[in-house]
Order: C-alpha cells, then structure tokens, then sequence
C-alpha cells in the first residue's frame, strides 16, 4: 500500500502555490490539481477522484483560514490516515507560527515548514506528527536566527539547526509527545470541557434527538515528566454514572487505556507540554429508560433557551411572533426548572431563578443567543417587523436575530419579543386573491342569469349575504396561503458558561507523582465548563 506523494499549499485567492512539499515523485503539476480542486461543485468532498490523470488520482483536501490543503494519492491508502496527517500539519504549524495561520507566515518561514514536513513524513509515511517532539527536531524560529540570517545571509534556520543539534541531541525524550527538559516558573494545569449540543424539538416540546458532543482540552506547564491523574464524573456522581453518561471516547495517545477500563471516569497520563486535546466523547441527552422515574439523578434534557411561535396573527394571518426566555440550568444556585419538563416553556416565573451572567458553574452565564428563523421562498420581504431587544437582518430568506444577554440579572429575568409580518411574491399577492373574488362574484352569477334578447347578460342583483360569504370566502384562501407560508422550525444558538449539559465535571486532578518537579510545588489549578449550540432546531 502506497502513502501520500505530496503536499501543496495555495491561498484560496489564488492558484499559484504558497508552498509545494513532494516525498514521491509526483506526475500531475499542482495547477492541474487546483483547477480539479476550484471546478469541483460545493460543497466539496474531502476526498476527490481525478480520472482525467496518469496514473487517476485521489485528491484530499482541507480548508482553515481561507487556505487550500491538497495532498494527491495515485495508490491505494487509508482515507483517514491523509486526512488526519493534514490535520495534524495545521496543528503543527499553529504550534510553531502562533494562531490565526496567514499565508505570509508560511512565505516568511519556508525553511521551517521544510523541515518540519521532512520530520513528519518519511518516503510518503507519517513518522513524527506530535508538536512536543517535533519541538526537539526543529528548533521554533527566534528574533535570534532572523538577525543572524540578515547579517550573514544565510537561512534563518541556521543557527536554529546549530543550537538544536548541540542542545538535544544527547537529550531526546523517552515519551514520544513530550520534549525533554521542559522547565516553567510557574507551573499551571487548566482543564476546559466544552460541549456541543445538537437537538431537535417536536411541536409538542418532546424532544426527538438530543446528543452532546464533548471535548476535553488541556493546557499544561509543569516542569519535568508529571504523572497526572484527571477525574471525571458523570450526571450523579460514581463509577457507574461515568460509564453511562460518556459514550464513545477518544483518547490522546498519552493516556492510559487500561486504566480507564479498570475505572472508568479516570485519566492516567504524562501530558504533552503546553495546550492539547486530551479526550472526546459523546453524550445521550435522551432520558434514560434504565434510570428510575422517581430518582432525581435521571439524566433529563435542560437546554439553556425556551422558544414559543405562534403564527397565524393578525387580521390576513399573515404575522407571526417568536418569544425567547432564558430557562434556569441545573447545578446553578437558584435552580426552580421543573424536572418533569425537558424542554420548560413556562412564560412567567422567571425571576430569582434565572441564572446571574458571572460564567461560574454555581452562576451559569448564557451568551450570544441567536435566533435564525428560515422562510419560504416565497416571500418577498417582511413588513411591520417589531422587536423588543436585539438585532435582526433579513436576507436570503432567513431571519437572524441576535439578541443581548448583558445587564445582569433584569436581561436575564426578561422576555425578548420578534412579531413581523409577511409579503408574498407574485403570483401569491392580494391582485391573485382579488382576481378569483372577481370570478366567485360577477362570474359566477352571469352563468346563471337570464340574457333576455342575447344583446347582453342580465345579472341577478347580488345581495348583501352573498357579499360577506364571497368576502369571508376570499378571507379563508387568504389565510390559508398565508398559513403555507409561515416558518416550520427555529434554530437556536447560544454559548453558555460554567454549565455542561450533560452533567460532567471534573472530581480532581493530581499530580501523582513525577520526575524533575521540585518537591514542594504545587502547581496552579483551573477548570472551566462551556456549552454552546451547535444545531439546536425547534419544529413548530
């Protein structure tokens, strides 16, 4: 089985390559790819087929920040391993070069990125890929090598390569994620948990799918080679609850399996230095039917934002009006949720129980709600449109409406209101409705007149009754077009901070033992929670 033959790197403003990296020799010109890669319909598959090439060929690419990453296979391969080798030379290079990653800071840094892909492929195979170790290899550029390479006009990495040779080549570390001789003056350990919800809501509230998607992050600066131990905890506490509640997690290679299996919810590890992702995993929101009713550690669905619509207002039924309130969160100081509701809808009661904006797990801070409403093509445009708080855009058949959760603890208690009205394009305007009045009235009646002599018809005196029938009858068409017309589903977006929705938390973190820290020292410690919405969709 072959591996991958090359690596190009284009601005996607442009088809002249930033940087082109072959480890095989490569038949198919870069321009050629990039033209398959631009002419390809979006939105574009990770891996694209070019049989129009000698040998055909297997494209793979990824986008980050506005730059094109294109890797061509001619072999058979392992789809994922490709894609995950140009992964890992993103993270890599925002390692080395500091985010966001911008074109100049590739062009101002070849020799670097040079070396670094030599030390992470070898003859087309991933060999090096952990920015720890790669640290050890090649030497960050420095304010030093740029000077020396100005005066001297040699390359920058110069005397990088000098100093990295004399400095670690007797001193490689034994743990292939962690560079050697790691020294920090102040030693810190912080753990952020995000989630990421993804739910949708029937009409009645019951939510139909409901799963959050975890990641734990970790940044570590402790001297030496620490062993750690991280325990989580899942809605309920225990061993059991752990294994219940986290499902399908992926683990950074520096954490032990064994011991996770033996008890689950802990984490043995010698962490790579600095930041990096220690752990994935997935959560069922779903109420569990193996969990008793009755016990208040039933894992229940709370989502952080409550939407009522009611559509079909106004005098043509052609308004409607969208309502948002902020729900208490389990785990905060005040929490007066009902636990019987998954999705509580309750108007009034606000109160004391919203939860303050402090992003502490006792005061769960909601932010950035954002309401996203998807109409019907056709509509033309809104009319009358009314909100009490935030901001709102129409364009392209969707309304975005932002609305601020800043002020304390009134902004929280409060209800933000979005009523507007609907004007249909031709041919579904009032001159249509009016147009088919006209054939239920005068139409209608010279069918069943008398034309006397055959000059011309007689029509019947139509009287005030069939007026109002013909009138209420158009009404209803009205109504019922208008009512075709009015939005199915919500989206709902937000960020919370200092709240989790599926429950985890960290228990501890320890540093069990370790070589190279200085006895005594205990180090800096912080974990923070976060939730936000990654497609939380409300049918209606």
């Amino acid at each position: 089985m072959s591996c991958i033959d090359a690596l190009y790197i284009f601005d996607s403003f442009s088809t002249t390559p930033l940087l082109q990296y072959e480890w095989r020799r490569v038949s198919t010109p870069p321009d050629v790819l990039i033209s398959a890669y631009n002419s390809s319909p979006t939105p574009r598959s990770s891996l694209l087929h070019i049989p129009t090439t000698s040998p055909p060929t297997l494209l793979f690419n990824i986008t980050h920040n506005n730059l094109i990453f294109l890797s061509p296979v001619t072999s058979e391969v392992e789809p994922l391993l490709v894609l995950e080798f140009l992964h890992k030379v993103v993270d890599v290079l925002e390692d080395y070069f500091s985010t966001p990653l911008l074109p100049g800071k590739i062009e101002g840094n070849y020799e670097v990125v040079a070396q670094l892909l030599a030390e992470m492929c070898d003859d087309g195979y991933p060999f090096t890929t952990e920015p720890n170790a790669l640290r050890d290899l090649v030497v960050p550029p420095s304010l030093m090598g740029k000077i020396f390479g100005s005066v001297t006009g040699l390359p920058n990495t110069h005397l990088s390569s000098n100093v990295a040779s004399s400095s670690n080549s007797n001193s490689l570390s034994a743990v292939p994620w962690r560079r050697s001789n790691v020294r920090h003056t102040n030693n810190e350990l912080y753990v952020d948990i995000i989630e990421v919800v993804t739910a949708t809501i029937a009409p009645s509230g019951r939510p139909l799918w409901a799963r959050a998607s975890g990641t734990v992050a970790m940044t570590s600066k402790i001297s030496g080679v620490p062993d750690l131990l991280l325990t989580l905890s899942g809605a309920g506490g225990g061993y059991g609850r752990t294994m219940n509640t986290i499902k399908f997690p992926v683990f950074h290679p520096c954490v032990r399996i064994t011991r996770w299996k033996e008890r689950p919810g802990e984490l043995s590890f010698v962490p790579p230095d600095g930041k990096f992702v220690l752990a994935s995993y997935e959560v069922d929101l779903l109420p569990n039917p193996t969990f008793s009713t009755s016990s208040s550690k039933s894992p229940q669905l709370h989502l952080p934002v409550a939407v009522e619509i009611k559509k079909s207002l106004g005098e043509y039924g052609s308004e409607f009006e969208v309502r948002v309130m902020t729900n208490p969160l389990p785990g905060g100081q005040n929490n007066n949720s009902s636990p019987s509701s998954p999705f509580p809808r309750a108007i009034g009661n606000r109160g004391p129980g919203s939860p303050a904006f402090g992003g502490s797990s006792n005061n769960p801070a909601v932010e950035d709600v954002t309401i996203t409403i998807p109409l019907a093509p056709r509509i033309k445009t809104l009319v009358n449109t009314k909100t009490s708080r935030g901001e709102w855009h129409y364009e392209k058949g969707t309304v975005s409406w932002k609305i601020p959760m800043s002020g304390g603890a009134n902004a929280a208690a409060g209800m933000a209101t979005f009523r507007t009205g609907i004007a249909l394009k031709a041919p579904y305007d009032e001159s249509s409705d009016e147009e088919t009045d006209e054939e239920d009235g005068e139409d209608a009646v010279s069918d069943s007149g008398d034309y006397g002599d055959g000059s011309k018809p007689v029509f019947p005196k139509v009287t005030t009754k069939k007026k109002e029938e013909a009138q209420d009858a158009r009404l209803q068409r009205r109504k019922a077009k208008m009512e075709a017309m009015m939005p199915r589903s919500i989206l709902v977006g937000f960020v919370v901070k200092g709240w989790l929705a599926s429950g985890v938390k960290v228990d501890s973190l320890q540093v069990v033992h370790g070589k190279g820290l200085v006895e005594g020292v205990k180090p800096y410690k912080g974990v923070k929670y976060a939730t936000k919405a990654g497609g939380v969709e409300i049918r209606c």
